[in-house]
């Protein structure tokens, strides 16, 4: 076993179609950092980058030997937790690295986290001065449907196969067009990501890199 000293901190969040708060992600990272001596480096399951891959290949790039991955999610996500190892084990496969990886205790199961959260209810909290506006604005009531439109999974499997490179270069290629990007969770035959769908059409594109969404976002629907 390595020593805990070559081990590196991995931090994995698993955010929503809609994105995740990346300044807040950082932030949390860097309150890590500064208390210990570990790097602290964030990954993602699905839907962001950098992938729990990326972020592996780049500890392994700086020599380390061992990473140590916590799993964001309170309470415990056991989707997360299950995709967390079979990602893992991708990895290890693709990559035959030696790397030593280890998952850490569920933020929910320490006691000390707990006794936080029951220590909340006795503060001051901010008071919500949010107004309801955003609920009747007459822009959410606007049906724009799209001449075409391109889904593209960003689910565990695809993101590790690329998707994130494959959604990146639809969006530039169709900018200012009439032609809409959406990322969307997983879409089911995975092994053949990243995976795209072309509505109307109703088209699968399977396997899609940069180049091959290139061309589909140039081609009729």
């Amino acid at each position: 076993m390595p020593p805990p000293d070559d081990r590196a901190l991995l931090l994995v969040a698993r955010p929503t179609p809609a994105g995740v708060d990346a300044r807040s992600l950082s932030a949390l990272a860097a309150a890590v950092a500064d208390h210990t001596a570990h790097p602290v480096r964030i990954g993602h399951l699905d839907q962001a980058e950098p992938s729990i891959h990326s972020a592996l290949d780049e500890i392994a790039a700086d020599g380390r030997h061992a990473a140590m991955i916590v799993g964001l999610a309170i309470p415990e996500d056991r989707y997360l937790t299950t995709w967390i190892g079979r990602a893992v084990a991708n990895w290890r496969e693709t990559r035959r690295h030696d790397l030593d990886i280890r998952v850490g205790t569920a933020l929910s199961s320490l006691p000390a986290l707990a006794e936080i959260l029951a220590g909340l209810g006795g503060t001051d909290g901010t008071p919500v001065t949010a107004a309801p506006s955003g609920f009747r604005s007459p822009a959410w009531s606007i049906l724009q449907i799209p001449q075409r439109h391109l889904l593209v999974c960003r689910g565990p499997r695809c993101t590790a196969y690329g998707a994130g490179a494959t959604h990146r270069a639809l969006a530039e290629a169709t900018r200012g067009t009439t032609t809409q990007v959406t990322p969307t969770g997983c879409l089911g035959p995975c092994n053949l990501g990243p995976l795209v769908i072309d509505n109307p059409a109703g088209h699968w594109h399977q396997a899609v890199d940069p180049a091959a969404a290139t061309g589909i976002a140039g081609a009729p629907s």
